[in-house]
């Protein structure tokens, strides 16, 4: 799994070799499983026999944090990757189609190693070199059908089921500390400095529907709108505050039970595809992200907590929420296809979209900053089997930090930069 922080924060361009391969513009378009099933769901109502794709994401992203005279690192370069798959199979006669799916929708994976800058109230509290790890992955399972109403014009809907892990293995400083039933929670250590180990998962749902009209042989539009999905995940979460406080490390060590909760945006996307002559297709799309409502704070609980000092400061159990301040976004694709011969066709594209995140709350664990984003791809299909592989490049960004909002600014005048390569294959069958 690699970092999805590209020109759509942590979401995905497009579904699938072929999709990715266009720059994600794939909404008026989702002639295969993985795409309809992932971008657009009316797509399926033009599929005309079942249809089976299976294949995987991956790649590696590069990264390096400097506070110049204090820190600096870089990413963990390990490949990564997920499966994905889809299948989609005409309802006996009727012009129903429906369609199942696997599919990695939102993925952020940032492994960090650097000297952890000094913070924490009185600002030198320091744990020294340390691993700085945050994940938020969401896998989306689905069900979902489109009926083909006129030769022309198909709609679809579908229902997925979402599952949220999440991981937080870094120095935390806490920003907004509240009482829960057990106990009041301390607000003057807010800006205190703990080792924190967290990990969370958890279940939501949420909603697809979209429409496809071929207004001519060689013209179409699309339209697609995805809900709002929220996620109460449960875990655990264990530290160490001993060092801001003085104290030889493993003086303080405590444990709680945890809830984050997580809300993934809303998204429109529209878009238009052309065939504009014999061999060439022109795809273009706009898709609007609701960073702004989703991203605003990510809510975490804290409970059941173990350690008889700590909850003398804390109670044992308290609520704690981490400022994130995301931007609402749109984000612009253009994808390009030709076919070479009748069963070879080579694919491009681009997306750009401004980074979501603001640098008041930027750090590196949530450096999901980069804009432009190059994509490129070949298919081959013999009789009823195809392959397509795809390649993106996520051009290198950079973002200077000038005063952190963030409690003690342990990230002020830092700067951050990343870059990233993906590869994704997909097979298909149609019977």
């Amino acid at each position: 799994m690699a970092i999805n922080a590209r020109a759509n924060g942590i979401y995905g361009n497009g579904v699938g070799a072929r999709s990715m391969a266009m720059g994600g513009a794939d909404v008026a378009w989702a002639t295969d499983p993985l795409a309809a099933m992932g971008v657009n769901p009316a797509g399926l109502g033009f599929l005309t026999a079942p249809e089976l794709d299976l294949g995987g994401i991956g790649g590696i992203v590069q990264g390096h944090f400097n506070k110049p005279g204090v820190s600096s690192g870089d990413l963990d370069e390990t490949p990564e990757a997920l499966p994905e798959g889809a299948f989609a199979i005409p309802v006996g006669k009727s012009p129903v189609v429906a369609g199942l799916s696997f599919v990695p929708e939102s993925m952020l994976l940032a492994n960090w190693h650097y000297n952890d800058p000094p913070g924490g109230l009185g600002g030198t509290t320091s744990y020294g070199y340390q691993k700085n790890k945050s994940e938020i992955l969401s896998l989306r399972s689905a069900f979902g059908a489109a009926v083909k109403i006129t030769p022309d014009f198909s709609f679809g809907a579908s229902v997925g089921l979402i599952y949220n892990q999440n991981q937080l293995t870094a120095p935390y400083i806490f920003q907004n500390l509240e009482p829960g039933p057990n106990g009041p929670a301390n607000s003057a250590l807010d800006g205190a400095k703990t080792l924190l180990n967290l990990r969370t998962s958890g279940w939501g749902w949420n909603a697809q529907v979209g429409l496809i009209y071929r207004a001519t042989p060689d013209l179409q539009f699309g339209l697609s709108y995805e809900s709002e999905t929220k996620v109460n995940s449960t875990g655990d979460a264990s530290g160490d505050p001993s060092r801001q406080f003085g104290l030889p490390q493993g003086t303080l060590p405590f444990h709680y039970d945890a809830t984050v909760t997580n809300t993934f945006p809303q998204e429109v996307m529209a878009g238009a595809s052309w065939k504009f002559y014999p061999q060439w297709r022109l795809a273009l799309q706009v898709d609007w992200i609701d960073w702004a409502d989703a991203f605003h704070n990510l809510p975490l609980q804290f409970s059941g907590g173990s350690n008889a000092t700590v909850n003398g400061a804390l109670g044992s159990s308290f609520e704690e929420s981490i400022p994130l301040n995301w931007q609402s976004e749109f984000v612009y694709r253009a994808g390009v296809e030709f076919d070479v011969t009748d069963n070879l066709v080579l694919r491009a594209g681009y997306c750009y979209g401004s980074s979501p995140v603001p640098n008041s709350t930027l750090t590196p664990l949530t450096a999901a900053i980069m804009e432009h984003t190059l994509t490129a791809g070949i298919g081959y299909h013999w009789k009823q089997f195809q392959v397509d592989l795809a390649y993106q490049y996520d051009l290198p960004a950079t973002e200077s930090i000038g005063a952190s909002s963030l409690h003690s600014g342990e990230y002020s005048n830092s700067s951050i930069k990343v870059s990233a390569q993906t590869l994704a294959l997909t097979t298909t069958v149609r019977f």
